[in-house]
């Protein structure tokens, strides 16, 4: 057997010379290639479903309870320092029925706790507590408007008894009462703030009772939609 060696182009070209007698020598073939093993393709993992917890408290916060149960418990506390100045001053008795003010405190207190702790039962508790303060709201709206058409507190110290057996001119009772406008001029200025802050009040409240009965609405169509399926 004879071996030759030929470079051809920068190939090494082989040539093997068998005699006739001698066994022929098997070509080997090259082992097939096997094709990576094929990695399964993982289909990515669906989220889970929200709870109906977590749908109603969505639908809940959609109302911005945080912000509007803050404004409550200010509103509330500032017609209560308005209603006990009655305390102070026979005169200002009639703004001691802004003392119920404190259902505005009330409903603001469980409009955070809600939030805090978002349920069914804290849910309904705000919308109610809400609807109440929206009255007691427009009730004061009422009677504010009622005070400030028919009140006039320098009457009171210019009227017959502060004049005692005599009996005052036209032109007195007209010294007087200018005199003492400051006090009108700065009673009507807090009255008129009470009514601006209880106007607001009861748009608060609306709006909080609105969003927690769309929560609750909308934690039925879930639970209904899930007992059809």
């Amino acid at each position: 057997m004879a071996t030759s060696l030929t470079k051809v182009g920068g190939v090494v070209v082989i040539t093997q010379v068998i005699h006739q007698d001698q066994a022929s020598i098997p070509l080997q073939t090259p082992p097939r290639a096997t094709p990576p093993p094929a990695t399964p393709t993982s289909t990515p993992a669906a989220p889970p479903a929200p709870s109906k917890l977590d749908e109603l408290r969505v639908a809940f916060l959609q109302g911005g309870p945080q912000a509007l149960g803050v404004v409550q418990i200010m509103v509330g506390l500032v017609c209560v320092a308005f209603a006990l100045r009655a305390a102070f001053s026979p005169l200002l008795v009639l703004h001691a029925a802004l003392g119920l003010a404190v259902a505005f405190v009330v409903s603001g207190s469980l409009t955070l706790a809600a939030l805090r702790r978002t349920s069914v039962s804290s849910v309904w508790t705000a919308a109610l507590s809400n609807g109440i303060s929206a009255l007691v709201g427009l009730v004061g709206v009422a009677y504010l408007g009622f005070l400030m058409a028919s009140y006039r507190p320098a009457k009171l110290f210019c009227d017959d008894a502060t004049w005692g057996d005599v009996t005052p001119t036209d032109t007195e009772r007209r010294d007087c009462l200018w005199k003492i406008s400051l006090l009108d001029v700065s009673e009507y200025g807090s009255l008129g703030v009470l009514l601006v802050l209880l106007v607001l009040q009861v748009c608060v409240s609306i709006t909080v009772s609105v969003f927690s009965a769309r929560a609750i609405r909308r934690r039925g169509r879930t639970a209904t939609a899930a007992r059809s399926r």
